[in-house]
């Protein structure tokens, strides 16, 4: 028992130092580690981007990538201790911040009658010459798991190496929470260096499964006056922002991968930038910092449509039309569907005698 209890003094020691001088949390030095204090030599870290799909694996045999040869590529759809994993882990949304033990225990997952000959098994024997397993989740949708080993001569995991095993599990997902905070705490620093020097007076910084991770004064009032006042209260680095997809993603609500994106909702100018962290085991995290442009004040109707035989509304449509806006950027831009918009625009060009937005910006100018 004393020797467990030195195992794990040493293990917090080294890695509350790893969290903090790390570039990667889960790699080679964190299987050291493990072996070194508690004697788990056979453990393998594996790791998936959110979706589930395969990246790379990290064992005590050397780093491994994906390639066409790897040999996970023809046991993956066949691996239903991950597939569980994956599956738990994005019904209970799964992320770095969560520290709860996930412990999966291959004889538990695989009924007993069919162990000895499962997929499962030979995978195990023939990888890592290994026939029993406990896997740890974690991350975002539990993009990381790592799995302790151990052959078939050393028998099935007891019950006192399980409690061991979980407390190592707190450990790990407390300092790599730690870690992660302190990796987002310089990212959010380096966005908002950027973001100060373009000259911007509103913005907020997000990652990519709707964390708000920093938003300042002028940007909340802003995010007030278009939403209302429930949208600050979803102002969270922990709790997921419901109205961050429509922001985030495009016109039809999906979200998308390109680099800089505009927006125009209620007349504010919204600019989305990407900014992707990325590391050796394929793993990429994306972050979003947007900046908040406040409308500019219009004047009650414009020369070009003040003669016009049309309503308030329609020479509202007209002007934006004019200024090149797409349907959808002007319901957005007047908060109006964009059914109407098209409805507006079938009545402006019947009344000006147009029949496209070429011909209308030709009538205006005359």
């Amino acid at each position: 028992m004393k020797a467990v209890n030195e195992g794990q003094i040493q293990f917090y020691s080294e890695i509350s130092e790893h969290q903090l001088s790390a570039r990667e949390f889960f790699s080679s030095v964190l299987l050291d580690s493990l072996n070194k204090s508690f004697g788990w030599q056979k453990a393998v870290i594996s790791y998936f981007d959110t979706h589930g799909k395969f990246l790379s694996w990290t064992s005590w045999k050397g780093i491994e990538p994906d390639c066409e040869n790897h040999p996970y590529r023809a046991f993956a759809s066949n691996d239903i201790v991950r597939y569980r994993i994956h599956e738990e882990a994005v019904r209970d949304h799964l992320t770095y911040f969560d520290v709860e033990p996930r412990l999966y225990k291959s004889t538990e997952m695989i009924p007993e009658e069919d162990y000895e000959s499962s997929g499962f098994v030979r995978f195990l024997e023939k990888n890592f010459e290994s026939h029993y397993s406990v896997t740890m989740a974690f991350g975002i949708n539990a993009y990381i798991q790592i799995s302790f080993l151990k052959s078939k001569e050393d028998g099935d995991f007891t019950e006192e190496e399980l409690e061991e095993l979980q407390e190592i599990y707190v450990y790990v997902a407390s300092a790599y929470k730690n870690f992660k905070k302190y990796e987002q705490a310089k990212i959010v620093a380096d966005i908002q260096n950027e973001v100060i020097a373009s000259g911007e007076k509103a913005y907020l910084v997000t990652d990519d499964f709707m964390h708000i991770m920093s938003c300042n004064a002028q940007a909340r009032k802003y995010l007030e006056d278009i939403l209302g006042t429930a949208a600050a209260e979803q102002i969270s680095s922990t709790v997921s922002c419901s109205w961050l997809p429509f922001l985030l993603g495009s016109e039809d609500g999906k979200l998308t991968a390109e680099r800089v994106q505009t927006r125009v909702i209620k007349n504010y100018i919204f600019k989305i930038y990407t900014y992707d962290q990325t590391y050796s085991n394929g793993i990429v995290d994306r972050y979003h910092w947007i900046t908040i442009s406040a409308p500019k004040k219009e004047k009650v109707s414009s020369e070009k449509t003040a003669g016009m035989p049309l309503t308030p509304a329609e020479r509202r449509v007209a002007e934006l039309l004019d200024d090149g806006l797409t349907y959808q950027a002007i319901a957005n831009t007047l908060v109006i569907s964009y059914h109407t918009v098209k409805k507006h625009v079938q009545n402006i060009y019947m009344k000006c005698g147009v029949n496209s937005r070429y011909e209308l910006h030709k009538w205006m100018d005359h």
